[in-house]
C-alpha cells in the first residue's frame, strides 16, 4: 500500500527537528527524565527499520537515581567523557547482535540497523526537548566484561541523555556553539554514475 503525501506545496526546508538536534557536553545535573518520556524514547527506537526485521539492537539503561548502575557506565567511559557525561540524567550502552537469527551467519547490517534505531530515539528526544550525545569514547573490552555481554554481542556506543541547563551563561555558550555547526555540502558526498561526480549542485538548502 502506498502512503499518499498530504503535502501539496513543495517544501523548501527539511524537518525542523533534524536541524534542532544537537549534541551538548553540558546537561542540567538535577533535572531528571521521567519514566514516561524514557518509554517514548525506546518505543521510537523499537520502530526503526532493520534487515530481515532482525531488530539487532539492545540497550543497557542507567538512570542517575540508581547511582550504582549509573557509575557502572561512567566507569567504562574514557577520561575525557566522564565529567560532563556524569551530568546527564540517563546513560545508555548500545549493543548490537552480530549474529543473524535468520541465517545463523554474521549480521553484516547490525551496526547500520542499530544506528537507525538510535536515530529514531534521538529524533523523539529532540521532539521532547531532550538532548542526546552519542559517544564512541568508551572502553569496549571493559564494557563487555562489566555488563557480561554474551558472545557475538558488541557494545557500540554510549548515549548521554538529559536536559540542557537553564542559565544565562550556558545559553550564551550554546548560541555560539550552535551557530558554528557546519555540514559538508551535498556535492561532496552525493554522487552519480561514478565516485566524485556530484549528483547535486550547490543550492539554497546548503546554507551551513
Amino acid at each position: 500500500m502506498m502512503l499518499e503525501s498530504t503535502i501539496n506545496e513543495q517544501k523548501t526546508e527539511i524537518l525542523p527537528l533534524i536541524k534542532k538536534r544537537w549534541s551538548p557536553r553540558e546537561f542540567d545535573p538535577v533535572k531528571n527524565i521521567c519514566q514516561e518520556d524514557l518509554n517514548l524514547l525506546f518505543e521510537a527506537a523499537r520502530w526503526a527499520p532493520s534487515s530481515y526485521n532482525e531488530q539487532p539492537w539492545s540497550f543497557i539503561v542507567a538512570t542517575k537515581e540508581n547511582s550504582d548502575e549509573f557509575k557502572k557506565i561512567i566507569s567504562i567511559l574514557m577520561t575525557g567523557n566522564k565529567a560532563w557525561a556524569s551530568q546527564a540524567s540517563v546513560l545508555v550502552l548500545t549493543v548490537a547482535s552480530l549474529r543473524s537469527s535468520h541465517s545463523g551467519s554474521e549480521n553484516f547490517h547490525a551496526l547500520y540497523d542499530l544506528g537507525a534505531s538510535v536515530a529514531n530515539l534521538t529524533t523523539e528526544a529532540t521532539e521532547l526537548n531532550i538532548c542526546v550525545h552519542q559517544m564512541g569514547g568508551f572502553h569496549h573490552d571493559s564494557a563487555k566484561v562489566v555488563f557480561k555481554l554474551p558472545e557475538m554481542y558488541s557494545p557500540v556506543s554510549v548515549l548521554a541523555i538529559g536536559y540542557l541547563p537553564e542559565n544565562a551563561d550556558f545559553e550564551a555558550r550554546a548560541r555560539e556553539l550552535f551557530t558554528k555547526r557546519k555540514r559538508k555540502p551535498l556535492d561532496e558526498f552525493v554522487f552519480r554514475n561514478a565516485w566524485g561526480n556530484p549528483f547535486f549542485e550547490m543550492n539554497d538548502f546548503q546554507k551551513n
